[in-house]
């Protein structure tokens, strides 16, 4: 019975449609039959330059979740309410602000709309203010959360700490006994704990003197903030013959709560050993590991070949030639991985960190040309989101850095800071489904860029030395010029 009257509903409906189009009637009929029609969303965004995009992401029901950089309509939607959140841009030397910035949206049936003006803006450039000098080779700064306190690592085998604009004398830990200057051998990063503040454990990612990439854990002391024990636990040692470059150098945790390791492909010209794309090899690689539970680890078993015979469970991502930095978007947990080239290309890949089992392509692919031949397969090959050649650039090493998510120059929120380790430049993009607001900031950083830092307040900072005599290097905070 309720088939028969939607059939009858139905065709009296056409019947009033036909009838009112034969008398010539002005009146308009709408007929839906089924569901109704899809709801719809239209974002305006206007006021900039041309050929500058918007930044305007729409949140709205049951996860949804849209970034936009000019102006579209989003149909297909759930009936909810919608908040539409609008940033800052950067074109060029200027900034310009959205009006509004937040506004919620109620979508029904139809097409609901939301307008963001990019009406004012302002000169915005960036500086480097001297925090720091008299170290040597500093390769590494970062800070616990909440804490003012600075903690530089010196590639030597020392940790500095910085508390009230002074650098201490008394190093946080000295290892200098343990590794080796050789090469690209050293100290090379250190990460606290996330659970730093209750249980004072941090880990540090350095080269033994027999060129042993070796991962540690140790120690505050518990009488003295500014010193640690020196004793260490050794989570995780992999062999590193022959070669004395190639490194990685980078321990940090991810937004899961897990630590993250970036290990060089072994060293030589062009991956003689093909470690980066060898699954049973912990070289060329990202690696994954739980220091929550387990002695010395534990492989999470969300790990892409965690379990799989032949194939290190350690692994997150393969195809990386020396993955100097790499860092996460605090905001999104985005990675991105400043993989350093050979004698072409240098490469930023981008993904989300959920996203495990990436090749990025080494030594089939150098950025995003192939290596050793005039074609190949890419295949299975993750691209990078950006690369660029040493001649045009004079670059010889990429230095990636760090999204800016700080609260001193707004401007720069959402923008990915990085260098190059011969050119000196600082540069940044904002990465949205592509690399948006390439931007070439115009400061020469003295001397040899060697990495990038962050503090507890999620300021940036860039980390040089001309290399010329020992205990020259220094700090330098990146700040905005001539701010109000």
């Amino acid at each position: 019975m309720p088939r028969a009257r939607a059939g009858i509903r139905r065709a009296a409906l056409l019947l009033l449609a036909f009838i009112l189009a034969a008398c010539g009637g002005s009146s308009q009929v709408s007929i839906t039959i089924g569901t109704p029609a899809a709801s719809a969303l239209a974002v305006v965004i206007t006021g900039l330059p041309s050929g500058t995009s918007g930044d305007v992401t729409v949140n709205g029901p049951a996860g949804f979740r849209q970034r936009l950089g000019s102006s579209a309509t989003l149909s297909g939607l759930a009936a909810g309410v919608y908040t539409v959140v609008a940033a800052s841009v950067l074109s060029g030397s200027a900034a310009f602000f959205p009006q509004p910035v937040t506004q919620q949206v109620t979508v029904g049936n139809g097409t609901a709309s939301a307008t963001v003006t990019y009406g004012t803006s302002q000169p915005f450039a960036l500086a480097l203010q001297e925090v720091a000098g008299g170290l040597a080779a500093p390769v590494f700064l970062t800070s616990p959360a909440n804490d003012a306190r600075l903690f530089i690592v010196e590639r030597a085998g020392r940790i500095r700490v910085m508390q009230g604009g002074t650098l201490l004398a008394t190093p946080f830990l000295d290892i200098a006994s343990l590794t080796t200057t050789d090469g690209e051998r050293g100290l090379l990063s250190m990460a606290f704990d996330p659970a730093y503040a209750a249980n004072g454990r941090f880990y540090v990612y350095y080269t033994d003197t027999a060129g042993n990439i070796t991962i540690a854990r140790y120690q505050v002391s518990a009488s003295n903030p500014n010193v640690a024990n020196t004793a260490a636990t050794i989570l995780l040692t992999i062999p590193h013959p022959n070669f004395s470059n190639h490194n990685g150098g980078l321990a940090a945790f991810g937004p899961d709560g897990m630590l993250y390791l970036g290990t060089g492909d072994g060293g030589g010209g062009g991956d003689p050993s093909g470690n980066a794309q060898n699954l049973d090899s912990l070289l060329g690689k990202l690696l994954r590991i739980d220091v929550t539970s387990g002695q010395p680890y534990a492989i999470p078993p969300g790990n892409p070949f965690a379990g799989q015979p032949g194939r290190r469970g350690e692994i997150w991502a393969s195809g990386l030639r020396n993955p100097w930095r790499f860092a996460f978007d605090s905001t999104d947990g985005t990675l991105y991985i400043a993989d350093v080239g050979q004698d072409q290309r240098e490469e930023i890949d981008v993904a989300p960190s959920a996203t495990g089992g990436l090749n990025y392509g080494w030594n089939r692919t150098e950025g995003s040309a192939c290596f050793g031949a005039p074609t190949c397969s890419m295949q299975g090959i993750t691209q990078p989101q950006l690369d660029y050649g040493h001649d045009a650039n004079g670059g010889c090493a990429v230095v990636g850095g760090y999204v800016y998510r700080g609260a001193a120059m707004p401007p720069l929120r959402g923008r990915y800071l990085y260098s190059d380790l011969c050119s000196g430049w600082l540069r940044s993009f904002d990465f949205r489904e592509a690399a948006a607001e390439q931007i070439d900031w115009g400061i020469a950083v003295p001397g040899s860029v060697l990495s990038f830092g962050a503090d507890a307040q999620g300021e940036i900072y860039v980390l040089a030395d001309p290399l010329t005599s020992s205990g020259s290097g220094k700090v330098y905070r990146i700040v905005q010029r001539n701010a109000p």
